[in-house]
């Protein structure tokens, strides 16, 4: 069997978000997969029986971009989004009566985030909208003049900026537009605007009776200078005044209205520990009223994934839904490395659903809340979907994905606990070299996920493969700051950075070692990404002990990070509790750059030039300040690129980047 290479991120393809028809009987998807004589991402919609009695049939073959399948309530037609016409629309397949797909809209700037109603009458859906379009303008896509005459303003003009927050990694410089909800009148294809306003509304909910949206909105008068805050807001579809539900200092996302109409289920929390606080599940009454914690005793937080390279597989209908004729919503949890479904009651009960260790990232559910078709991943799995059945807990695979994936060695994760500063317990995994053979010693790469509160785990990562079949051990794990092991845990990183993480992460290094002899320990590298890269720079700026290190899209200087990156005007405050402008010191103490002149282990920095989050000057005042001091190191930087190129990037772009680790690693470490 031949080992994993670079290049074979090409071959994988990846299926998310599952539809259950109503009558449970076909199983709506997306597959997306990397056109080779483009080399970019395709998505298409793909449809198969639930019983997996035949393969996947594509819906409608073409190199167009086709999305986000939802079934009307009565599973005669499959509403989805497709850029076939030139930008993202929403369009119909008659599943029923048969016949080509149709169009539905023809938004100015294109539509997502569908959504049907109760009655299957009508379809809401999030479009932006620029404080000086008009209506009228809002219902004609822009034209190809239109984009031009854009383009050669922003050619011939200077960006003026008076908002606080300007851009966003992934978007760009932002433009003044505003995500609005709209509602499509399927029979008549009529649009109405429900929300506006200088405000940005992406989440929301159908009321049973078709008549309201709960929407979830940070609608505050300081909403640049507090982005986490948002909160609950019921708007009439008809038009009028929106009714605000909630009024909470913290955020608020995927609210679930229950069948009977009485409560909205939320996820969210109220800052109660800064940025280390994990969101919970909520309900309020529709009417109104004080909202009240459902899992105020149940130690995960909510909304909470695996981190993994596979980010493509993520995808879900909702991630938040009730039972039908039940008291009791269903949402995903990280815990110990692994996401799962849980069940919570009105009474705080919790049950957990799925099973395993692994990476549950999708589902949907029949109209009889007996089956659940699920999407999961784990070490050795990037990605398939099976059936459920809730009555019985018995799982059936439904799909063979990545057939090819059978000529390859993989090594599988091996899971291990050990001890970390002040005797936390930290959850770890060790990856051994594909042609591990005894009596040889072996280098070992730490990689460090970002965050800090996320989470490795049970999910396939092709870059852990590559660097196993190149012959390294690979070992990760979750220092304290991450997710999955309760509040104390995630708070635990919080206005400490560089202390008891840090000191984890060694001692999870040490205990590596002790374990296993034959790894040689002056061959060890060390990288990460975001925080990860943070962590990185800090490392080296600690010790010698790593022979190489590649840091990715890290931050080196927490001053300046304040002002340039899209968050860090409350990023500062959030993780720190401090910033530039309160303690300078302090963020200068804490500033990997400070120590640049201990820094002995050879640096790659690898970044992009489009990377808002963690910019690009980040790695460029690291990169000359070693380089002043003689230091060895180089930078590999990736043009119109943002900070997720290493999971959802431009493949060739992504490609190289690993290609230069890589290189880096085995060059430093002679390997």
């Amino acid at each position: 069997m031949r080992k994993m290479t670079i290049p074979d991120i090409l071959s994988f393809e990846w299926i998310m978000d599952p539809a259950l028809s109503p009558d449970g009987k076909q199983i709506a998807f997306t597959k997306t997969v990397i056109d080779k004589d483009d080399m970019n991402y395709r998505s298409q919609l793909y449809l198969m029986p639930s019983c997996g009695s035949a393969a996947p049939r594509v819906i409608g073959a073409d190199k167009q971009r086709n999305t986000n399948p939802r079934w009307s309530p009565c599973g005669k037609f499959l509403a989805f989004l497709s850029n076939r016409s030139g930008s993202n629309q929403i369009w119909m397949l008659p599943f029923a009566a048969g016949g080509e797909a149709v169009q539905l809209t023809t938004m100015r700037y294109g539509a997502g985030n569908l959504v049907w109603s109760p009655d299957g009458t009508k379809i809401a859906f999030v479009s932006g909208m620029h404080p000086n379009d008009t209506l009228e303008k809002m219902f004609t896509p822009l034209s190809s003049k239109e984009r031009e005459d854009e383009a050669k303003y922003k050619r011939e003009h200077g960006l003026v900026v008076d908002a606080l927050r300007y851009r966003s990694d992934g978007q760009g410089y932002l433009d003044g537009r505003n995500a609005h909800i709209w509602v499509l009148d399927v029979a008549t294809q009529k649009v109405t605007q429900v929300t506006s306003g200088s405000y940005s509304h992406q989440s929301f909910t159908w009321s049973p009776c078709g008549e309201y949206l709960a929407v979830a909105a940070n609608r505050q008068e300081d909403r640049e200078a507090t982005p986490m805050g948002s909160d609950l807001w019921l708007f009439p579809i008809t038009g009028g005044e929106p009714k605000q539900l909630t009024n909470t200092p913290g955020p608020c996302s995927n609210p679930a209205w229950s069948p009977d109409g009485k409560y909205i289920a939320f996820m969210g929390h109220q800052r109660e520990h800064r940025g280390g606080t994990i969101s919970r599940l909520w309900v309020v009454d529709a009417a109104g009223g004080e909202p009240r914690c459902l899992t105020a005793n149940f130690d995960q937080g909510f909304g909470e994934v695996v981190h993994t390279d596979m980010t493509r597989t993520a995808g879900s209908s909702s991630s938040l839904f009730w039972l039908p004729g039940s008291d009791k919503v269903i949402s995903f949890s990280a815990h110990h490395g692994s996401t799962h479904l849980y069940a919570v009651g009105l009474d705080g009960q919790v049950a957990q659903l799925t099973q395993g260790d692994r990476f549950v990232y999708g589902w949907s559910l029949s109209s009889d809340a007996k089956h659940m078709v699920i999407g999961w991943s784990d070490s050795l799995v990037p990605n398939e979907f099976s059936m459920l059945n809730l009555e019985t807990g018995e799982e059936t695979q439904l799909t063979t994905n990545n057939a090819w994936l059978k000529e390859v060695s993989l090594s599988p994760a091996v899971e291990f606990w050990c001890k970390g500063d002040e005797d936390w317990d930290l959850q770890g995994w060790l990856v051994k070299p594909v042609d591990w053979e005894e009596g040889k010693k072996y280098p070992l790469i730490l990689t460090i996920h970002g965050g800090p509160a996320n989470m490795y785990g049970v999910a396939f990562q092709h870059t852990f493969q590559v660097m196993a079949s190149a012959g390294y051990y690979v070992l990760y794990l979750n220092p304290r700051g991450g997710q999955g092991y309760g509040q104390d845990f995630q708070l635990g990183v919080i206005t400490k950075y560089g202390e008891g993480d840090y000191r984890d992460l060694m001692k999870a290094v040490d205990y590596t070692l002790a374990q296993h002899p034959d790894i040689d320990p002056l061959k060890m590298g060390v990288t990460g990404g975001s925080y990860g890269g943070f962590m990185t720079n800090w490392i080296i700026g600690q010790t010698d002990r790593f022979a190489a290190a590649v840091t990715d899209r890290s931050i080196s200087n927490w001053v300046s990070f304040f002002g340039c990156s899209d968050i860090g005007f409350t990023f500062c405050e959030s993780q720190h509790g401090d910033d530039p402008l309160t303690n300078f010191e302090e963020m200068v103490r804490i500033s990997p750059l400070t120590y640049a002149k201990n820094m002995v282990t050879p640096l790659l920095l690898v970044f992009c030039e489009q990377d808002y989050r963690c910019p690009a000057e980040q790695s460029e005042q690291l990169f000359v300040a070693l380089k002043k001091l003689g230091k060895d190191t180089k930078m590999a930087r990736y043009p119109n690129s943002s900070h997720n190129l290493a999971v959802a990037g431009f493949p060739p772009l992504r490609m190289d980047r690993l290609e230069q680790m890589m290189n880096w690693f085995n060059t430093k470490m002679g390997v």
